[in-house]
């Protein structure tokens, strides 16, 4: 249609080749992991599932997302949606249940804030300072941002 595919098609290669790279040079945290996006200033976060992008992502690389306690409640403020799982108040916790926590649209500011939430100390990351920070720029996952991702991740692990 716009007489630019075959140059889509090689940056597609060029990506998965990346990701390939990438899947056999880390070395994974304790599994499995929480990929979230962290609101400090809401006391919530939102969950990326194994149908996001994001998680859909992790996945590939091998990593192993975290499943919610069977019966935690979630919220629904944004609608049924299967690519984020809404967590608030006292669930939010609970739901952070993974060994190792991957903050998406966050940096270390987000870091430093989960680490000073008094209701998230206990959690077993946070305990073990295995908090990661993925990028501003990981809110939604573009070439650019998801090639970004997979260079944060390299040098992360």
């Amino acid at each position: 249609i716009t007489g630019q595919e075959k140059q889509a098609a090689a940056r597609i290669a060029e990506f998965e080749a990346q990701l390939t790279t990438v899947k056999q040079r880390i070395a994974l945290p304790p599994q499995p992991v929480s990929a979230l996006v962290y609101t400090p200033a809401a006391h919530s976060a939102n969950l990326w599932t194994p149908e996001s992008a994001q998680g859909k992502l992790l996945t590939q690389l091998g990593f192993t997302l975290a499943t919610l306690p069977r019966g935690l409640q979630t919220s629904k403020s944004q609608g049924k949606r299967h690519d984020i799982i809404q967590l608030g108040g006292e669930n939010l916790a609970a739901g952070l249940n993974g060994q190792s926590l991957f903050l998406f649209a966050g940096d270390n500011k987000d870091v430093a804030a989960l680490y000073t939430n008094p209701l998230l100390a206990h959690l077993p990351a946070v305990q073990n300072k295995r908090v990661y920070a993925l990028g501003t720029e990981t809110f939604r996952l573009d070439y650019y941002s998801a090639t970004l991702l997979l260079n944060r991740l390299a040098a992360l692990f």
